[in-house]
């Protein structure tokens, strides 16, 4: 912008001397060079020679040795010695000044904006990574005061970009929104969508699926995307505090990356039960089952939809990157500090195989694997996982080692799992930790047997606090409880 202006006042300037060179009748060549008629020297008159003489005598004043003029020369550099501390002590002084101006400053607006600080720092934490090797030359040669308004430039540069959706966790007034309220409203919007497929369309049973088995809004590839396309093109706006004209683009992103069909098939399935005697019995029941299909869209080809410009694609690719999975959660309110811990499992639960139990306290088991009554709709469904009842903020512990696959801290509802968190063991082994109040790992991340992962909660269709636990082999559901004994 700089440059632009700068060139466009040199062309101003120059059209005007040629404007002005044209009506006194000269080239444009003699405009340019400053060689008019009227810039020709004029000889020197009688009247200036006292004047010329009398500059030359000071000129030759001044270059005179300092002991000709009653000055030694170890006097004049003890004096230059004696100045130059002076200016040094007065200089220091001057910048000590202003650093505790500018400390003061910055605890004063600390004081009033904690949680924008808070959300500044982790941002800043994130981002000038990269930039800390640039910082740290810069830093040692200039002072403290120069080197926070360095800092503080950057923090604005991040803000004014596509990272300035990391500062959105806070509303500088009264007319803007969140982005934690945008992503409330947009996921209740999208939980209403397949509550109302399920109540709508006749069924006994009900299943979903994804075209990346992933049953959750990947809201950091959408908020990627929507602060790429709205940064990054040639109006680009701030998103560090969302408008309601942005809040539309990123539900018109959020459903173009996540469509929701459904379709219904008949199957037939054996339950057991007991007859009037009470002798275990088998019958078959014939089942319509709802399947809910989801489809999900990556960044990339949203990327090709929007036909984004290479500043948008920089963007994208920016803010896809691994270290800021932490601060995409941090940002949502789904992830918690402190993970990693190791807990011996509860020792009333004894394994049969590879696998410990998955919580420190024994729990209450509330519902098998298998066909249910519905705690919520009151009606027999096939139940996935089985239900442990504890306490909220009990800790979640792998149950074997492995690498996570899914961490899901970003949207509240994943599909009806809540936060939620699957784990890979190998060999054709996942376990599946559901409806958590929060989550301490992220995705590809090693964890041990044993290991604090989460934490038990009621996000997603729940009626309480409890661990909703799954064990897949070879991608079928198992039975929890045949891998312990009381």
């Amino acid at each position: 912008m700089a440059e632009t202006q700068a060139r466009q006042r040199r062309q101003k300037e120059a059209a005007a001397r040629a404007h002005a060179a044209g009506e006194r009748g000269v080239s444009p060549k003699q405009v340019r060079c400053g060689t008019l008629p009227d810039a020709a020297q004029r000889p020197r008159r009688g009247a200036d020679l006292p004047r010329q003489r009398a500059k030359e005598k000071a000129v030759t004043a001044k270059t005179a040795p300092r002991d000709i003029r009653g000055v030694t020369q170890g006097q004049r550099q003890l004096r230059i010695a004696a100045n130059e501390t002076a200016r040094s002590i007065t200089t220091q002084a001057q910048m000590q000044t202003r650093t505790r101006q500018v400390q003061l400053a910055i605890q004063k607006a600390a004081s009033s904006t904690c949680k924008a600080a808070a959300a500044a720092r982790s941002a800043i934490r994130h981002f000038l990574a990269s930039l800390h090797s640039l910082v740290t030359a810069i830093a040692t040669g200039i002072s403290v005061a120069l080197s926070i308004i360095i800092v503080i430039c950057l923090v604005a540069f991040v803000s004014g970009s596509a990272y300035g959706i990391f500062f959105a966790a806070n509303a500088p007034n009264e007319n803007a929104v969140t982005v934690q309220e945008a992503v409330e409203t947009l996921t209740a919007e999208y939980r209403n969508r397949l509550e109302e497929i399920s109540d709508t369309v006749q069924h006994d049973r009900q299943d979903i699926t994804a075209n990346d088995d992933v049953y959750y809004i990947r809201w950091q590839d959408v908020l990627a995307v929507f602060s790429s396309y709205v940064s990054g093109n040639e109006q680009g706006a701030p998103v560090a505090a969302l408008t309601e004209e942005q809040v539309d683009k990123l539900r018109e992103t959020m459903w173009a990356m996540n469509a929701v069909d459904y379709s219904t098939r008949a199957e037939t399935a054996a339950i057991e039960t007991t007859d009037e005697d009470g002798n275990p019995t088998t019958t078959e029941i014939n089942e319509t089952v709802l399947v809910i299909e989801l489809t999900h869209k990556t960044p990339d080809e949203m990327a090709s939809d929007y036909h984004f410009t290479t500043r948008q694609n920089n963007y994208l690719q920016l803010l896809q990157d691994p270290q800021y999975e932490e601060l995409w959660a941090e940002l949502l309110g789904g992830f918690a500090q402190g993970g990693g811990e190791l807990m011996n499992p509860d020792s009333t639960r004894t394994p049969t195989g590879t696998l410990q139990w998955p919580l420190p306290v024994a729990g209450t088991i509330t519902s098998q694997s298998g066909h249910r009554v519905d705690p919520i709709t009151g009606e027999v469904s096939s139940h996935t996982g089985t239900d442990i009842a504890c306490a909220e903020g009990t800790p979640i512990l792998a149950a074997a080692d492995g690498t996570v696959t899914v961490a899901n801290g970003l949207d509240s509802w994943g599909g009806s799992y809540g936060y939620y968190i699957q784990i890979d063991h190998g060999g054709g082994l996942e376990t599946l930790y559901a409806h958590c109040s929060s989550i301490c790992v992220t995705t590809g991340q090693q964890v041990q047997a044993g290991e604090v992962i989460g934490y038990v909660g009621h996000t997603g269709r729940a009626t309480g606090n409890h661990l909703h636990l799954e064990v897949r082999i070879d991608g079928n559901r198992a039975d929890v409880l045949r891998y312990f004994t009381l």
